[in-house]
């Protein structure tokens, strides 16, 4: 036992020599300059050595930790800098597209005005909800241009959603509208091309009207006689077009009108040209406006080579310049 406790302390005493030992050194560093100079010493202990890489650990360390928190909060000022950018092209475009939709409300409504002086020109009749065109749906307009509402946050931004929202209801409704209107509009079109291509409307022959329609004195010196056409005199051989499409009636010989034609236009319209010399057509064939269906004459009771040319509706005679455009 006391072999045991002497060998103990030997231990105990040879560590904490080698403790003062080691907290007694000494570091030493030289600084050699140039020639002629004194040489500089400077000495450390092993206690500031350790002192000074602790600190410098720790410096390090503090100096990663700024380093990270630092790149994080650059990039996240990037991204908030990039989002704001990106907030503001987004509300700079919702403003282009508001103005786009007004663009577009604004053509909508001058196509309605001019469908409506279409329908004025050919006596039609609007279609139903044509006159409240954009008239539903488009809810108050906004107390605050655009650009400014955006600007008023949330807010004005739920503010200029909504009305754009219902903006968009209106031109959607209006849109619809005027697609039916114009559907409606082409087949009342469709109804006059075909109504004017059936309506004489121009003359039959180039000529001096001699003669015009109504009460008269009579070309043979016998009274006064009721003249159901107009007399239009010039050379023989002159062609005669017609003056609307229609379908041959007649083409032959009449007792008082000699070389005669009658067509058939339809909607209870009826054209006759007496004294032809000659006739081109033939009965039943059809003809377009403009297309020669026989040649001025002098046949028949004539006094004079001439057209004469009647229009009748349903079966009574009217006054054929009221129905040429540029008589």
């Amino acid at each position: 036992m006391r072999v045991e406790k002497r060998w103990l302390e030997r231990v105990l005493n040879r560590s904490d020599e080698s403790g003062r030992a080691k907290a007694g050194k000494v570091y030493t560093v030289l600084f050699i300059p140039a020639a002629r100079e004194r040489m500089k010493r400077f000495d450390i202990s092993h206690r500031f050595m350790i002192a000074l890489w602790g600190g410098g650990g720790v410096l390090l360390a503090f100096s990663i930790v700024f380093a990270g928190v630092a790149l994080y909060l650059l990039r996240k000022e990037d991204r908030m800098v990039h989002l704001a950018q990106q907030s503001q092209s987004q509300k700079q475009e919702i403003v282009r597209i508001y103005g786009r939709m007004q663009e577009i409300r604004t053509r909508l409504l001058l196509l309605a005005h001019e469908e409506k002086k279409i329908r004025m020109i050919l006596s039609s009749t609007p279609d139903s909800g044509s006159d409240t065109l954009l008239g539903e749906g488009g809810g108050k307009p906004p107390r605050l241009a655009p650009s400014v509402l955006i600007q008023k946050g949330p807010e004005g931004m739920s503010e200029l959603m909504s009305e754009m929202d219902n903006q968009m209801f209106a031109l959607r409704s209006g849109v619809s509208r005027e697609e039916s209107s114009l559907v409606s509009l082409r087949s009342d079109i469709r109804r006059e091309q075909e109504k004017w291509a059936i309506t004489p409307s121009i003359w039959p022959v180039h000529g001096i009207l001699t003669s015009g329609f109504g009460w008269r004195n009579s070309p043979f010196g016998v009274g006064r006689d009721f003249h159901p056409g107009i007399d239009i005199a010039g050379p023989t051989g002159v062609p005669v077009v017609a003056p609307a499409g229609g379908t041959i009636e007649f083409a032959g010989w009449d007792q008082g009108y000699g070389k005669s034609i009658r067509i058939l236009h339809g909607n209870g319209i009826e054209t006759l040209f007496g004294h032809l010399d000659s006739v081109a057509v033939s009965p039943g064939e059809r003809v377009v406006r403009g297309e020669v269906i026989g040649y001025l004459g002098n046949t028949g009771l004539s006094t004079g080579p001439h057209l004469h040319y009647e229009i009748l509706k349903y079966n009574h005679p009217v006054n054929p310049t009221r129905y040429i455009i540029d008589y």
